[in-house]
């Protein structure tokens, strides 16, 4: 009988052949084996990942589909913008000037430096940065013709205020006036804006603190529209700082503040007008303060209030405001709240690398 050369199947062999088989076992792998096997999975599975993303993008238009994984990864990275440092915040020191109150801010209100802005003090002529505000509000024709109340004079000149140089019952127009309060701080000029807007200087000053009471200044109060002294006339360089700041987004006011010189319209007292200057340039004389250009400003001055400066200057692009107050000099050849805008606006040039 021929013999089959096929291998006997499972259980073809009797059981004694099965007693001295071992189970099989798989070996274990090592910690290190296992960690590459790990990592091999990953990896693939990573690969296979993008690979899914990086069709679709190209799909979508978004991502060329040759770009490969790493490009992709760096192209987002790259998109990320990198947060800039935060710079220093600018300031300006205010320490060793002559005036004992000052404040220096941006016209978009950032304070650069303090020096006692929330005491009270006597304002002077920087009054008159509300008068004229006032009268450009509420004066709109400025070509109209008015006439300077001659029964007004008599007591100006007995306080000694300073005089524009109009003749009692002289006819001149509203820009003339106005341009009289403020370029050579004429107390005539002042009391006739107060005449034409409420009839009378006590109405008008009531007008005065209404309005200061809408821009919050909360430590001001006006008696006139001089600013002659009076113990009851108050504020402080911060509310005279937010003033200014308000009234020269007027354009009209800004012309008018901004303006060195002016000439009134020619009447039978003057034929060929006034020449007026502003008297802060005049003060300045040739004056100059690197990398910085004054645009206007307002002195005052009175024994009590000593001298008092509220201006506008520019620098590196942008615009500054300064107010001053309580100077000790005699406002005829010591001008030392001149002296401490030239300080003050020569540190803040410094200090912006504008000089």
């Amino acid at each position: 009988m021929q013999q089959s050369n096929r291998r006997p199947g499972p259980g073809a062999y009797p059981a004694k052949y099965h007693r001295g088989r071992r189970p099989i076992r798989r070996r274990r792998d090592t910690p290190l084996q296992a960690a590459g096997r790990f990592l091999s999975v990953f990896v693939v599975t990573l690969a296979l990942t993008l690979g899914v993303g990086l069709g679709a993008a190209a799909l979508l238009g978004r991502l060329p589909l040759r770009e490969t994984a790493p490009a992709a990864s760096k192209a987002i990275l790259s998109a990320v913008p990198t947060p800039a440092p935060t710079p220093e915040p600018l300031a300006v020191d205010l320490t060793g000037l002559h005036s004992p109150h000052a404040l220096l801010i941006s016209r978009d209100g950032t304070e650069l430096g303090a020096l006692d802005a929330d005491a009270a003090i006597y304002p002077a002529s920087m009054t008159k940065i509300m008068t004229v505000l006032l009268g450009v509000e509420n004066l709109p024709d400025l070509d109209a013709e008015v006439t300077v109340d001659p029964d007004i004079f008599a007591d100006l000149w007995a306080e000694n205020a300073a005089m524009a140089g109009f003749a009692p019952g002289e006819t001149v127009t509203v820009r003339d006036i106005l341009y009289g309060s403020l370029l050579p701080s004429g107390a005539e000029c002042s009391v006739t804006i107060a005449q034409l807007v409420d009839g009378s200087v006590e109405a008008f000053a009531d007008r005065m603190n209404a309005r200061a009471a809408e821009l919050g200044l909360q430590h001001t109060h006006f008696v006139n529209p001089t600013g002659l002294h009076d113990p009851a006339h108050i504020s402080t360089v911060r509310d005279i700082a937010t003033l200014l700041n308000t009234a020269l987004e007027n354009p009209v006011f800004r012309t008018l503040f901004t303006t060195r010189s002016y000439t009134t319209t020619p009447t039978d007292a003057h034929p060929e007008g006034i020449q007026m200057n502003s008297v802060m340039f005049s003060m300045l004389g040739i004056k100059t303060i690197p990398g910085v250009t004054l645009l206007g400003g307002k002195t005052g001055f009175t024994d009590q209030a000593g001298q008092c400066l509220a201006s506008l200057a520019e620098c590196g692009g942008e615009e500054y405001i300064l107010v001053t107050a309580g100077a000790p000099g005699n406002n005829h050849e010591e001008f030392l709240h001149i002296e401490d805008a030239v300080t003050v606006y020569g540190r803040l040039a410094q200090a912006k690398g504008a000089a």
